[in-house]
């Protein structure tokens, strides 16, 4: 064991992005030498480099899990449209149980569909361990440095703001774009009068009055 510790100790510092609800592994990691930037992250669960690779850990129950209910074609999707290079850890086994046939289609989804590696692991330790070897992979001498810029941001951003003004009756996804990209932000298109809205594609003047009487009616 002493010998295995010594070849984990980092020779140089390696810098890993966590979210900050994984406590046992990040202390395990810190173990190692490894600088730990702790955060609420969005997607995944350690960034390890600024070339995109993320880590979203599951352990062997909640893999099977996410994959009955469907959860995990969800994260996989918005790990793919967020970072370059994503991986799933799988930790540990336990009995729980699906149709082998099942298991085998999500798994070569994941692997073709979304471009996902899969890492087994043992235990949070050799989870801990396997991170680290990644994060220090990919940040060893002609690789990018990790930074603090946590995913594509303005990606999700630009997604978020979409879906808030699609919330308005009779605006499709499609208007929503046109909308911000005519008036930049959400704030100004809600603050659009009529006639201004009227000069995006796909609104006319009754769509226009619908959607100020939303946004201007007093709540009773």
């Amino acid at each position: 064991m002493m010998e295995i510790q010594k070849i984990l100790k980092p020779t140089e510092k390696v810098v890993i992005i966590a979210d900050y609800r994984e406590k046992e592994v990040i202390e395990h990691l810190k173990k190692f030498g490894v600088k730990i930037n702790e955060m609420n992250l969005a997607f995944g669960d350690f960034i390890c480099s600024g070339e995109g690779v993320v880590i979203e850990r599951k352990t062997h129950s909640d893999f099977i899990s996410s994959i009955i209910d469907g959860r995990i074609f969800e994260q996989a999707k918005d790990l793919k449209e967020n970072f370059g290079k994503p991986i799933i850890i799988i930790e540990g086994y336990s009995d729980r149980q699906m149709n082998e046939n099942a298991l085998k289609g999500a798994i070569a989804s994941l692997l073709i569909d979304f471009g996902i590696s899969l890492v087994s692991t043992r235990n949070p330790l050799d989870t801990a361990k396997t991170i680290y070897w990644i994060a220090k992979k990919e940040q060893s001498e002609g690789k990018k440095e990790i930074s603090i810029k946590v995913g594509k941001k303005p990606k999700e951003m630009k997604r978020m703001q979409e879906e808030i003004v699609a919330i308005l009756p009779g605006v499709s996804t499609v208007i929503s774009k046109r909308l911000l990209k005519h008036f930049v932000s959400v704030e100004k298109v809600f603050k659009a009068k009529d006639e201004k809205l009227q000069k995006v594609k796909g609104i006319g003047k009754k769509l226009s009055k619908r959607i100020r009487k939303i946004l201007t009616e007093k709540y009773e």
